[in-house]
C-alpha cells in the first residue's frame, strides 16, 4: 500500500509536468534552460500517461477489492490524477 500511495504521488509530479508541457505549445520559453524543458517534456509526456494509467487502473481495482481503504489513499492526489487521465485522453487521442 506504500507502494500505491508513492507511485500516485510520483504520477501527480509527471501529471504536472504534462500540464506545463501542454503549456509550452503555447507559451515562448527562449531564454530559460533548455535542460529543465527537456526533463519536463520527457516526464510529461512519455512517462506521465502510462504511469498515471496504471496507477490509476491498479488503485481502482484495490479499491473495488476492498484491498484498501479509500482513507488509506490521498483522496485528492487520486481525483486530480482522474481529471488528468482524462485531459492526458484528450490531448493525447
Amino acid at each position: 500500500m506504500g507502494r500505491l500511495r508513492f507511485f500516485l504521488k510520483v504520477a501527480f509530479i509527471c501529471n504536472i509536468c504534462f500540464l506545463l508541457a501542454e503549456a509550452s505549445y503555447y507559451i515562448d520559453f527562449r531564454g530559460t534552460t533548455p535542460e529543465l524543458l527537456k526533463y519536463v517534456l520527457l516526464m510529461g509526456i512519455v512517462i506521465s500517461f502510462p504511469l498515471n494509467l496504471l496507477t490509476l487502473l491498479v488503485a481502482s481495482i484495490m479499491l473495488y477489492r476492498r484491498k484498501i481503504t479509500w482513507a488509506a489513499l490521498p483522496p485528492f492526489v487520486f481525483i486530480v490524477n482522474t481529471i488528468i487521465l482524462i485531459v492526458q485522453f484528450y490531448f493525447l487521442f
